[in-house]
């Protein structure tokens, strides 16, 4: 793939949306773009095996504006996909790469996609579901060989690195990410290459301040749209180095990839920040950890509200500032952060320079400075469809920007805070309760080592909070442990705030990206 030739002046994407990623990388070529298991991958080879994947994908028949599926492992393929697919002008679609075969054949059959690219560990969950997919036109392995099916190493090794950009409008149709489920069924988000264009100079550049001179550790995988922005389209554009993991996050491994290469920017969810925490301190101690961290510039967290009790005990024993913030699938990136050495524990932090928002009540007016209301935010790189959807496109998207689903407040100094989703939301005597709050409140006691709270109608239907609790150690006698968290929570908050009930756990559950998924304790309170 060839590099462009001329400088994007910050108006606005000019061209197909790779040439932009590669404009500055290129011309250092042979610098380490990815550091994968088995191989250091250059900015020029990532190029060339992307021009690979775009001439092989012509050569199948693809046309521009079809969808190409994919579903692989985070390391060189990922990108070479992504980027090869918007190369010669189909859509990439980047999807989860741990669900199950009717998860699948709802992505195919929703997408319309005519190639699916897997890992050869997925090959057997796509060929079972083959015969109901009459539309799929061709099934591709990666990884490894697999029987019946062509591998692209072996498909792509004669092709030629250069393919000339198909002449895409900014603003057409490039990548669609689906949303991650943590509410219900998974809707199709589609995005343009603008989205790339202005999340990378918004927030890569302008805010992070990524550059080629950055080494990122983001376990939140590339197909999340967390990830992909931090470990594909911002280290592409700004020239910064990326470790991959193409394994299962586990805290572990993060670490021996933190202690091993030493990060400038670490990037996660609450849950993972959480995790590292306890085995740094169990296991690493404080010296050692404070040693891999002599070049890290800050750490970034989002998906789920970071307790400020956790971003305190992360400085305190390594003297690492966590910087909580939001974004959403719907929005490309994120567009709210804390900033460095101006961080307020608890908020979300302040919007992204070239994004606004609004906080409305429910009948669509602002509400006042301090107060609950619904998160509305407009920007460049905000969606304006979920595919064949026009219904739930017209209730987030139809007055232009996104209706979040976030219930916020944002205080006189322009500090948000996340109080829970608007169907999270309890309402217990006509109050309004944010389940955040309640499971912050619950998480600063010891024994505890995460929670989530949702509502559950007592004997006389009234909702109440109900908690479920993952303890550091299981067993002993639920009810005095019960009792102990209840003495707990009503020595900070309202006693209306305070669980009716506890119920012990031994794990969450979760989405693919670390999300609690509250629907799913919803079903298994009724």
């Amino acid at each position: 793939m060839p590099a462009a030739t001329q400088l994007q002046a910050r108006t606005g994407l000019m061209g197909n949306v790779t040439d932009y990623l590669f404009e500055h990388s290129l011309r250092q070529g042979e610098r380490t773009y990815l550091v994968t298991p088995e191989r250091n991958w250059s900015f020029r080879a990532i190029a060339d095996r992307a021009g690979q994947v775009a001439n092989y994908l012509k050569a199948l028949g693809v046309r521009p504006g079809e969808r190409v599926l994919f579903s692989v492992l985070d390391g060189a393929d990922f990108p070479a996909l992504f980027l090869g697919a918007m190369r010669m002008g189909a859509i990439a679609l980047p999807i989860n790469s741990y669900l199950k075969p009717d998860d699948y054949a709802y992505y195919i059959r929703d997408s319309a996609c005519v190639a699916v690219i897997v890992d050869h560990s997925l090959a057997p969950v796509i060929k079972s579901i083959r015969a109901d997919l009459p539309a799929l036109k061709h099934i591709i392995a990666t990884g490894q060989p697999v029987d019946g099916l062509p591998f692209l190493d072996n498909e792509i090794a004669s092709l030629s690195a250069d393919c000339p950009a198909h002449p895409t409008d900014p603003d057409d149709m490039a990548f669609w990410l689906y949303s991650s489920g943590s509410t219900g069924s998974p809707k199709g988000v589609v995005h343009t290459g603008n989205h790339i264009y202005w999340a990378s100079e918004l927030f890569g550049a302008a805010t992070m301040g990524m550059t080629e001179n950055d080494v990122i550790l983001s376990p939140p995988k590339m197909y999340f749209a967390f990830g992909l922005g931090a470990q594909v389209y911002f280290p592409l554009r700004m020239g910064a180095q990326n470790i991959t993991n193409p394994k299962p996050i586990s805290p572990d491994i993060v670490w021996e990839q933190w202690l091993a290469h030493e990060p400038t920017i670490v990037i996660g969810v609450p849950t993972l920040f959480a995790a590292l925490l306890r085995i740094a301190e169990d296991k690493i101690g404080a010296e050692r950890v404070r040693a891999a961290c002599r070049r890290l510039r800050y750490c970034i967290s989002g998906g789920e509200v970071l307790p400020a009790v956790l971003m305190e005990r992360w400085r305190k024993f390594a003297d690492v500032q966590i910087l909580d913030g939001v974004g959403t699938t719907e929005m490309t990136h994120m567009f709210m952060l804390n900033r460095l050495d101006a961080a307020v524990p608890g908020s979300c932090g302040r919007l992204v320079n070239g994004y606004r928002a609004e906080l409305l009540d429910d009948a669509g007016q602002r509400v006042p400075t301090g107060e609950i209301g619904n998160l509305h935010v407009y920007g460049p790189t905000a969606a304006t469809q979920y595919w064949n959807k026009p219904e739930k496109t017209a209730e987030v998207m139809g007055k232009g920007g996104v209706l979040t689903g976030d219930k916020m407040s944002c205080d006189a100094d322009g500090n948000y805070f996340l109080v829970g989703r608007s169907d999270d939301m309890l309402r217990v005597g006509g109050i309004w309760v944010s389940p955040a709050e309640v499971e912050s409140a619950i998480a600063r006691h010891d024994s505890v080592l995460e929670c989530a709270v949702i509502g559950f109608p007592d004997e006389e239907g009234m909702v109440k909070p109900k908690a479920y609790v993952v303890l550091r150690n299981a067993g002993g006698d639920a009810a005095a442990m019960a009792e102990a968290l209840r003495t707990h929570v009503r020595a900070t908050l309202a006693h209306f705030k305070c669980p009716r009930w506890f119920v012990f756990v031994e794990e969450l559950p979760k989405t693919s990206t670390g999300k609690i998924q509250r629907f799913r304790l919803r079903q298994l309170a009724d």
